[in-house]
């Protein structure tokens, strides 16, 4: 199981779609969307809707505050119980994801 996994997109229908799939995904912009505990999260600039996983929500959140990949593996090591060496894997998966995407450039 990975330890994070991509937003969720909700649509106008209410069905979730997974951004991954979306074929206009690489208009979402972590940084413009809010991000509420509970893993849902709102983009005023585009009126869009999204679901996060806790650790999703973690990552999106620390990297809309522009923290290093360090500071990130620190904030998931301290919050889940997961070995150092998982949550690096894990947060490079999710980032290379996120990057393929279009979502942070693929080189952050």
């Amino acid at each position: 199981m990975k330890l994070v996994s991509l937003p969720n997109r909700i649509y106008p229908s209410g069905q979730p779609h997974d951004a991954a799939l979306s074929a206009d995904s690489a208009s979402f912009d972590f940084h413009t969307v809010t991000w509420q505990a509970d893993g849902f999260g709102f983009d005023a600039t585009s009126g869009e809707f999204f679901t996060a996983s806790p650790t999703a929500l973690m990552v999106m959140k620390a990297l809309s505050e522009e923290e290093s990949r360090l500071q990130i593996l620190d904030r998931l090591t301290a919050r889940f119980e997961v070995t150092q060496s998982t949550a690096e894997r894990d947060l490079e998966t999710f980032l290379a994801e996120l990057g393929h995407i279009g979502l942070v450039p693929e080189a952050n």
